[in-house]
């Protein structure tokens, strides 16, 4: 995410986000949010799954800043407005296959993206750690 004109990324449910500009305001679901940081994109806030609870979890944080990155939720306690709050320009989260928006229920999902750019990245069996690394790479280029 280093480009100074357009910006443009291509998921992994082939979904093409764009935008003027490099994002510089990104939310991200927690263990993405923490490998982007590991890449050197500070996300400004993080959000769990309904398996996490209403702190982020240390084992998922990684080396995350946590007095730093806003924690603003998990699961079916988050809504489009609460996720909105923090005014991201890209919402990056992973998938575990098929393409589903992990980490947020459809009925927010939807609406999210139809406000802000949201990019998911597969993180499934089907993929090695070494290709799930190089998409999250190409993402912070």
């Amino acid at each position: 995410m280093t480009e100074q004109s357009e910006w443009r990324f291509s998921d992994d449910r082939g979904q093409l986000s764009t935008a003027p500009r490099r994002p510089g305001r990104v939310l991200a679901y927690v263990q993405a949010g923490a490998t982007l940081w590991g890449l050197g994109i500070r996300p400004q806030g993080i959000f769990g799954s309904d398996h996490d609870g209403p702190d982020p979890d240390r084992a998922k944080t990684g080396t995350l800043p946590l007095d730093e990155v806003a924690y603003v939720g998990a699961g079916s306690g988050l809504d489009v407005e609460r996720l909105l709050a923090g005014r991201p320009d890209l919402v990056v989260t992973v998938s575990y296959g098929g393409g589903h928006v992990y980490g947020l229920a459809p009925e927010t999902a939807k609406p999210l993206e139809e406000r802000v750019p949201v990019v998911v990245i597969d993180v499934s069996q089907a993929r090695t750690f070494t290709e799930i690394g190089e998409r999250f790479a190409e993402l912070a280029r």
